[in-house]
């Protein structure tokens, strides 16, 4: 069995909101330390947020996947308004590709009509 805590998760860095600084984590206890420092924006009873440490305790215990943690912290800082790298970048380029293949398909259809 591994020692959950030090499986890696895919490096996130997250902007604080002084905008000036990103914190970034590879592990899960990385995370919960995101989730837990005094910088973030934390709302009182905040679901996201709490789902997003439960998701991390739940998967140092072995009880979820350490993607699954990392996605709820996604959602969390998300929800908190926080830039989130590499997985904003991702979303937006993917945006950008599926808008660059409208654009081709209605100049076609329009091209045919």
């Amino acid at each position: 069995m591994h020692d959950v805590s030090t499986i890696p998760i895919m490096e996130i860095a997250v902007s604080l909101p002084d905008r000036e600084h990103f914190a970034a984590a590879s592990t899960i206890p990385g995370l919960m330390g995101i989730l837990m420092s005094e910088r973030w924006p934390r709302q009182l009873n905040d679901p996201t947020w709490k789902h997003a440490l439960a998701s991390c305790l739940w998967s140092l215990q072995g009880e979820l996947q350490p993607t699954r943690a990392r996605q709820a912290f996604v959602s969390a800082a998300r929800a908190a308004h926080l830039k989130v790298l590499p997985d904003d970048e991702q979303r937006l380029r993917s945006r950008v590709a599926s808008s660059r293949r409208e654009v081709a398909v209605r100049r076609r259809d329009l091209e045919a009509g």
